[in-house]
């Protein structure tokens, strides 16, 4: 049906409008599935518990906690190196859309994800000969690992988009990211169940769950193209009666370059580091708030606590994912601003109260509230992006704005790690290792605020077109 290019070949019959959404919905079920199978950085904190707390004794010790340094099985990572890979590697993988995007964009989708899948699944692999060396291990990481999430990440959207009516860019791009968000959801259980109930090694998780990626990664990799040149997506009914509304209106394409010198994509950059730290902070450390500010496993909601660590990386990614999903549909139906003022609203709110949750009930649904609205960003932007700038050149122009969602991936752990560390430098009480950082992320979140109230969909002159589409005189900027 398609070749290696990514790209389904014409039909002879042209296809009917039912057979145009059969060939749409596949596309994007597996562009779903793709990044549904790259989920393991949003499983960091169930890694970096192993690194941060396992004992040398853990096969002899029922898997209890190092009870003092000296007692750590992978002494030689200092809490303040814990957040690397996953900042790191998190950053890169956004830095990289930037290149992985034009490359979808010219050589079309299947090929980038393949060669995606092969670093992450191989990376996590390697990963696991360097548990002992932070440095090697983040590099590893880092060019691997991030490298392979940005590659496949920056496909699905734009070819799964190609496929529907522009109206439907905040549904697409809901499911297709939301598969990114719930990654966590397989390989979460996957990682608790080998480290803790069969007490594996992490050498050994790595090494499973590497195979594992590679597996499903392929499966969804062939089956994520292109329409041919020439396809008109199906139509839907319109009441002539009614404006349209900004998302149903098709949007000149425009290049990378002309985006790159546009203020807009870089408020929407600002908007991502930003507003996203926040999210980034706690999902990165949801199982470490879980323990600390919840008075530990040893205090009086210990039995609770105890049971939540286990279950709240899955948590943060059941609800950043349903943040995704229902973030795209929400904007595709207030708006996208609307959308932005709501989601700012709400997860300012959320921090400044998060220094008051001070039970695991308390902590459990202040988490879940941070990754709905962390996760409504993550869909919400990039249909702006498409309303703004177009299709053609999509993957290079989202890849610009998304490079400052991984910025907040170092912005948030690195905030997180600098307040617990005061924290026990000084001698302050456990529960309070994070309160710095919802400071912090508050007025994050307030600037943000700011550049999201600001932006305006931008206007440009005929030249700068890059498709087939004329320019209407309220959408043209005076040369």
């Amino acid at each position: 049906m398609f070749d290696l290019s990514g790209t389904v070949k014409a039909p002879a019959t042209p296809w009917t409008d039912a057979e145009k959404k059969k060939i749409g919905w596949r596309v994007l079920l597996f562009g779903t599935l793709s990044n549904f199978s790259i989920g393991i950085l949003y499983t960091w904190s169930n890694l970096k518990d192993i690194l941060e707390y396992r004992s040398v004794n853990f096969l002899t010790n029922g898997g209890a906690a190092a009870v003092n340094a000296a007692d750590r099985l992978y002494k030689e990572w200092d809490i303040t190196q814990l957040s690397w890979p996953y900042a790191y590697g998190g950053f890169i993988s956004a830095l990289i859309v930037v290149v992985a995007g034009p490359m979808q964009d010219k050589m079309g989708p299947t090929k980038v994800i393949w060669w995606g899948i092969l670093m992450v699944g191989g990376g996590a692999i390697l990963c696991s000969f360097f548990t002992h060396q932070p440095l090697l291990f983040t590099i590893m990481f880092t060019l691997l690992i991030g490298n392979g999430i940005g590659f496949v990440y920056a496909c699905p959207r734009a070819a799964a988009m190609k496929w529907f009516h522009p109206s439907k860019k905040g549904l697409v791009n809901g499911l297709v990211v939301a598969g990114f968000g719930l990654g966590a959801l397989w390989l979460a259980p996957l990682e608790i169940y080998f480290l803790k109930t069969l007490n594996w090694s992490l050498e050994r998780t790595l090494q499973v769950l590497g195979v594992l990626i590679l597996i499903l990664g392929n499966i969804a990799a062939f089956n994520v193209y292109n329409p041919p040149e020439g396809y008109k997506f199906p139509e839907i009914p319109v009441d002539p009666n009614k404006p349209l509304k900004e998302n149903q209106k098709k949007t000149a394409s425009i290049g990378m370059g002309t985006v790159a010198k546009s203020p807009q994509a870089w408020m929407l950059f600002f908007v991502y580091a930003f507003y996203c730290s926040a999210g980034a902070m706690v999902i990165s450390n949801a199982s470490d708030i879980m323990r600390v500010q919840g008075g530990g496993e040893d205090g009086p909601y210990g039995a609770a606590v105890k049971a939540l660590i286990g279950v709240m990386v899955m948590v943060a990614s059941i609800s950043n994912a349903t943040g995704r999903s229902l973030g795209g549909m929400l904007s595709d139906k207030i708006g996208r601003k609307p959308t932005y003022y709501l989601i700012h609203t709400v997860q300012g709110i959320n921090m400044f109260l998060f220094h008051y949750y001070t039970t695991p009930t308390m902590i459990f649904i202040g988490t879940i509230i941070t990754c709905v609205a962390y996760g409504t960003v993550m869909s919400t932007t990039p249909s702006i992006v498409a309303d703004y700038w177009g299709l053609k050149s999509y993957g290079g122009n989202y890849g610009i704005v998304y490079t400052g969602w991984g910025l907040s991936l170092i912005i948030g752990p690195t905030i997180a790690q600098f307040s617990k560390k005061y924290v026990l430098d000084n001698n302050l009480p456990l529960t309070q290792s994070y309160h710095i950082a919802y400071y912090a992320a508050i007025g994050l979140i307030a600037i943000s605020f700011v550049l999201a109230f600001l932006v305006q969909k931008p206007k440009f002159i005929q030249s700068e077109v890059i498709d087939d589409y004329i320019l209407s005189p309220e959408e043209t900027r005076k040369a």
